[in-house]
């Protein structure tokens, strides 16, 4: 007897970022994740480019606030995890950088991942886009692959 799969995962289309949506329960889709994943390089010299990294990371995470606030599709609270290994930073050199927020689906809305992909793709964008642009503010380039 086999376990029936409840993971699920779909692609969001993103210049800049490789982006998912998904969910650990396909049949009750209540809580989602989006993850996100770039490479990061900084244009200029510095020894320490943590100051920089964290302002990057307060910017998502007021973007996440800002744009799950105006939408009816989740609930106000997340979890956001962010990460850049800031001691590999260095100019000239692209860093990995990912991120991953969990929303919760309004209780009395619950729609399916392929629904909620095509309905919240706007919001994720929206959220994304911020984040580019806090980094592109910050004098770091991006660029979906390493190479």
């Amino acid at each position: 007897m086999g376990e029936t799969r409840l993971h699920n995962e779909k692609k969001i289309d993103n210049e800049n970022f490789r982006l998912k949506i998904g969910t650990t329960n396909k049949i009750n889709p209540i809580v989602v994740y989006i993850e996100g994943r770039t490479f990061i390089c900084p244009s200029f010299e510095k020894d320490d480019y943590s100051k920089e990294i964290a302002e990057i990371k307060r910017s998502l995470s007021q973007s996440i606030s800002k744009n799950i606030r105006q939408t009816s599709h989740f609930d106000d609270k997340y979890i956001m995890d962010f990460q850049v290994a800031s001691s590999g930073v260095a100019k000239g050199k692209k860093s990995f950088l990912s991120f991953q927020f969990l929303l919760r689906q309004n209780k009395n809305n619950v729609l399916n991942l392929k629904e909620l992909k095509e309905t919240a793709a706007g919001t994720i964008n929206n959220i994304v886009n911020a984040l580019q642009e806090s980094i592109l503010t910050h004098n770091f380039s991006l660029s979906k692959t390493k190479k």
